[in-house]
């Protein structure tokens, strides 16, 4: 995901859908104090990914319970001060408050009536009309081609490498036992909310200390089990990488939604079975250059299944804060 600059205004929100009687229908909210229609949205809190901030906002407006799905057009529009206000969206669908990735979340305040006072399911004829601003329908139109072209209910496999952790150099111990360092367990702190935004209810690490204590935070919040794959280590990849090719492409076939953490060294091989499952209308970049990953960093592949075989059709990275 592109970094943006300091002076911006960071806000991210998502375009919930749902099919009535075959008919495509979103969430859209009003704002009294400006009497607009709007998609729910809102500013991006200190230490919180924009995902995590997406979810929570459509929580505290609408009271859903969400998972967002593919990234949907950015908006972009001058504000006071010389600043530049900057939304990210996703498309979302709701899912069970007793999801484990539900449970990860932390609990959120509703909105006060001053802030949001009518939220409604709007069908798409309705939306293009009651929807304010014209910019607002950006996001509307892809969602809308996704549902058409039979794209919109895709899964995720999220790609993280492991957190910082201690400099090889100075840990004399088994490799596999070097852990993450203060940073680090702060990055997998953060990633909680992320995963967690994305639905994640699988799991899966390599088998070192470090590629798990970064997802143990959100397994611990979810109550899910982390299974591990011998074939992720590093020493396992220099040996035999194709095992670690094979292992990793039967995990992009599994239909939940499953986060990976790995090390840097296995990224190509990795990264080379994704890309070998995109096809010329995928939207965003795969990374083609060492360390395609920071530690701590973040990759999710938006997944279906096309002509029996999964298909990437959208790619996103969401990278580091500074200090992390």
């Amino acid at each position: 995901m592109k970094v943006e600059p300091a002076e911006a205004v960071l806000a991210a929100g998502a375009l919930v859908w749902r099919v009535r009687k075959g008919e495509l229908q979103i969430l859209a909210v009003h704002r009294p104090r400006y009497d607009d229609w709007s998609w729910p949205k809102g500013k991006l809190d200190i230490g919180e990914t924009l995902p995590a901030c997406a979810v929570r906002e459509v929580a505290e407006e609408t009271g859903q319970v969400i998972e967002l799905g593919q990234p949907l057009p950015t908006l972009r529009y001058p504000i006071a001060g010389g600043k530049v206000k900057i939304v990210r969206y996703w498309a979302a669908h709701v899912i069970s408050p007793e999801s484990p990735a539900a449970l990860a979340r932390e609990a959120v305040k509703d909105a006060s009536k001053n802030e949001i006072d009518s939220v409604k399911w709007l069908t798409v004829d309705e939306a293009r009309h009651l929807i304010t601003f014209h910019d607002d329908l950006r996001p509307l139109e892809r969602l809308i081609d996704e549902y058409e072209a039979g794209r919109l209910r895709s899964r995720v496999l999220i790609l993280t490498r492991h957190a910082r952790a201690k400099r090889r150099k100075a840990w004399r111990d088994n490799d596999l036992e070097r852990p993450i360092t203060k940073g680090g367990k702060v990055r997998a702190r953060e990633l909680v909310g992320l995963f967690a935004a994305f639905g994640a209810s699988k799991v899966t690490s390599s088998p070192a200390l470090r590629c798990l204590q970064t997802l143990e935070p959100y397994a611990e919040a979810a109550g899910l089990p982390i299974r591990t794959i011998a074939s992720f280590t590093e020493p396992a990849h220099a040996k035999q990488p194709e095992r670690t090719a094979k292992a990793f492409r039967e995990l992009l076939g599994k239909k939940r939604d499953r986060v990976v953490s790995v090390h840097r060294p296995t990224l190509p091989t990795i990264v080379k079975v994704l890309r070998e499952h995109t096809s010329s209308k995928t939207r965003g970049a795969l990374p083609r250059t060492m360390p395609y990953l920071p530690a701590g960093g973040v990759l999710i592949a938006h997944v279906i299944d096309h002509e029996g075989q999964p298909r990437v059709i959208a790619v996103e990275t969401h990278l580091l804060r500074p200090g992390l």
